[in-house]
């Protein structure tokens, strides 16, 4: 019996290992429509919009973790400054609640439409981006995991490897699921992808450099003056099907539309 259960369990685990090799990511780029200035900045760890307006999770950086609302306009209002009491993460909103990550302290709070605290939950692992697919909450902990979670307890009820091609890729950070799709931030660098949320394969992936041509030579000084200052922030409008970027402690918002390219990404 021993070495049926045995066998059983290296068969599972190499049917694990053994997933299907990822297509090569197709190229994508941003076609830019609109610069946002807005007129308190953040350091942006989750962007969704809703009603309209941007709201934006920020760390404990540069301000504390807060919560604010963006018009499209750009004027800022906060909704919750929680200081440094923990490192403010992805949010997203689900129903009629809206859900917010912290970093390494494993807490998840549940506000209401007015964003008052209903209850918080507890996220085994660490908090990175989130977002939802309508059903599940979905987030990551920075490495080549996505999970899937219930919105009532947080109990995971999946997850998805990340992966270009055969390779893991780590880093995954702010989220935005739109139709299958979840769009990404990758940590530190200048590249959104998109991943198909069934399979975790990367379909596409863009250079986002052309952003800096639309920047004042003020703003370059700004979003290049901190090692910290990186791309980070996907949201998405269904009503004007605008996506609308942004990165930490950047004083402007980017809205645009991604548009598939032919041939392989450039690596």
């Amino acid at each position: 019996m021993r070495a049926l259960l045995t066998a059983a369990f290296l068969i599972v685990a190499s049917a694990a290992l053994a997933a299907p090799v990822c297509p090569a990511p197709k190229g994508m780029t941003f076609q830019f429509e609109r610069k946002i200035h807005r007129d308190v900045t953040g350091f942006t760890e989750g962007l969704e919009v809703h009603g309209g307006d941007f709201y934006e999770s920020t760390g404990a950086l540069g301000g504390g973790s807060r919560l604010m609302r963006i018009t499209p306009e750009g004027h800022v209002t906060l909704l919750n400054d929680s200081g440094e009491k923990y490192f403010g993460e992805g949010l997203t909103f689900l129903g009629e609640r809206l859900y917010q990550l912290s970093w390494q302290d494993h807490e998840v709070f549940v506000y209401d439409q007015d964003v008052k605290l209903l209850r918080t939950m507890r996220n085994p692992h660490e908090g990175w981006g989130m977002t939802n697919d309508g059903r599940y909450l979905i987030f990551g902990d920075g490495s080549d995991q996505l999970y899937y979670a219930e919105p009532d307890d947080f109990a995971i009820k999946g997850s998805i490897r990340v992966r270009r091609g055969a390779e893991p890729v780590t880093n995954v950070n702010e989220l935005e699921y739109v139709a299958g799709k979840i769009y990404a931030n990758i940590w530190m660098t200048r590249s959104i992808v998109r991943i198909d949320a069934k399979t975790g394969c990367i379909e596409a992936e863009a250079d986002m450099s052309p952003l800096w041509g639309h920047m004042t030579e003020a703003e370059r000084r700004t979003t290049d003056s901190d090692s910290d200052f990186v791309l980070n922030g996907i949201a998405y409008d269904p009503a004007s099907q605008l996506f609308t970027v942004t990165g930490k402690e950047w004083p402007m918002l980017f809205s645009g539309r991604f548009r598939d390219q032919e041939g392989p990404a450039k690596p």
